[in-house]
């Protein structure tokens, strides 16, 4: 039991996905646009929701030498079990750089009929081939409130049968 006066940290939106190249092109060192899929789970939050939800996208992504752009659509369950339709995109700088910036912005709509839109301004840190962090700050409008969130990600790519 927690007194009114304690304060405690919540780790919220915790999800665990896996993403599949459909189509090798740019992304992979080949020719043209690439073709992906991310699904995944939203996992029990630590001090906060319990429930969990489910999300899949589709990623069309280009490379040229100055940036990288992706292309999100997708449909998610969310812990209160609505469902949400999401459309984004994504611009990177440079992929040979170090430390790239990123550009996001998304708009979804839920089955209850909430619309928020966002955007976030961040930076990827590629450590080596196959692991990146990743780290940015959002802003976003929904159904006329205002939400700030500070994010931080981990992507771990391996290989599964060449």
């Amino acid at each position: 039991m927690h007194n009114s006066g304690d304060s405690q940290s919540v780790l919220e939106d915790t999800a665990l996905s896996l993403k599949q190249v459909h189509r090798i092109g740019s992304l992979q060192d080949g020719t043209g646009v690439s073709i992906a899929s991310e699904c995944g789970v939203l996992l029990p939050e630590i001090y906060s929701e319990s429930r969990t939800g489910a999300s899949c996208f589709g990623i069309v992504s280009q490379r040229w030498s100055a940036a990288t752009v992706h292309l999100n659509a997708g449909l998610a369950l969310d812990r209160e079990y609505n469902w949400n339709r999401t459309l984004g995109g994504i611009v990177e700088g440079p992929h040979d750089w170090t430390v790239r910036p990123a550009l996001e912005l998304i708009a979804e709509r839920n089955s209850s009929d909430s619309q928020t839109n966002s955007a976030l301004v961040g930076m990827i840190w590629q450590k080596r081939e196959g692991l990146a962090f990743d780290f940015g700050v959002r802003a976003a409008r929904s159904d006329g409130e205002d939400i700030y969130e500070v994010r931080a990600g981990l992507t771990w790519g391996i290989v599964v049968g060449q």
